[in-house]
């Protein structure tokens, strides 16, 4: 048994054992009331005898069951408790999705969110976010590890994107679906006509932004999975080479998933490349299983956590403790204290 307060006990134990001695210990002299003459008759009684005896059980009683009251009492003051600890194995890595949903790029977001739901799944300890741009970023999940909301957000980007495709029985007219494709719209476009469309390096550079402690935990292992067509319209804020340069600068890995056709695909291709990712398309009917290996094998460390739980367990005292006073209270009234 550990104990919180172990000194309670300590001081408080001799306390008892003392106040117990005196009390049972020592006979008191009679001192009060008139003595009797030729009380020998009646000492030599059984019915005599018996009350003595029952006087003496009594009171021996009442004095244990309150030490044992007080010994309970000081027990449960002390605060028993145990400790169990849980070993979590956490994988060191962090990644985000950033999708393109710029009207080119639905077949291609809709693939890679139907393969990842199954990816995440089977995550351990990883923390995930997603991150959707157009002329705008909007950040739709960030990192967390609550898997199951991950996959509703997919859920809910995929629906959009067979909404924008008129598949699966979606009607792109119907207004209760065209909420549904807002989804992966409200936010991203601000329906200027200046303000472009597929700003890639405005959608990274933010993602990248989006990790916490980018500069304080530089061995954490992050990725990007960037899914877009490589296809810019308008003037960035950040160019695409700018972006690049900084997931270098922090070392993050970034893997692009694009349609079979992709703007300056040997130019973007070897920007993945320089921060040790790289590009799937569509013209391979493996794409998404081939970039979730791809991220996969990313997962270089992982960290143990040591979770240390305490319970407290005063029941079985407090149980004891009620016995025990309860005894001394029947019995005490049985010789009239």
């Amino acid at each position: 048994m550990e104990l919180m307060h172990p000194y309670i006990i300590y001081i408080g134990l001799p306390v008892i054992l003392v106040l117990a001695i005196v009390t049972f210990g020592f006979n008191k002299k009679f001192k009060d009331g008139k003595k009797v003459a030729n009380s020998e008759f009646i000492q030599d009684t059984k019915y005599y005898k018996y009350k003595v005896f029952e006087f003496k059980a009594c009171r021996l009683v009442m004095v244990i069951s309150l030490a044992l009251a007080m010994s309970f009492l000081l027990f449960i003051l002390a605060r028993p408790f145990k400790t169990s600890k849980t070993v979590k194995e956490i994988h060191n890595r962090d990644i985000f999705l950033c999708l393109d949903t710029s009207g080119s790029m639905y077949e291609v977001d809709l693939e890679v969110c139907e393969k990842l739901k199954d990816f995440v799944k089977g995550l351990k300890g990883e923390r995930f976010g997603i991150t959707i741009f157009n002329c705008q970023t909007v950040t739709l999940v960030p990192l967390t590890t609550d898997y199951d909301y991950v996959i509703d957000v997919l859920d809910q980007i995929e629906t959009s994107c067979k909404v924008a495709l008129g598949i699966g029985g979606f009607d792109y007219y119907d207004d209760d679906y065209m909420e549904k494709y807002q989804y992966i719209i409200d936010g991203t476009i601000t329906y200027d006509y200046d303000s472009g469309s597929s700003l890639i390096g405005d959608g990274l550079a933010s993602t990248v932004f989006q990790f916490p402690d980018i500069q304080d935990d530089p061995d954490r292992a992050r990725v990007i999975i960037l899914a877009t067509d490589n296809e810019l319209w308008g003037i960035p804020f950040v160019d695409i080479s700018e972006a690049f340069a900084l997931c270098n600068k922090y070392k993050i890995t970034v893997f692009g998933a694009a349609p079979e056709y992709v703007v300056d695909y040997f130019e973007y291709a070897d920007y993945c490349k320089e921060t040790g990712g790289d590009i799937f398309t569509l013209s391979s009917p493996a794409m998404a299983y081939d970039l979730i290996d791809a991220v996969r094998a990313t997962d270089t460390s992982i960290i143990y956590e040591t979770d240390i739980q305490i319970t407290e367990y005063p029941e079985k005292l407090v149980i004891g403790f009620a016995i025990c006073m309860m005894i001394h209270f029947l019995v005490s009234r049985r010789i009239k204290l």
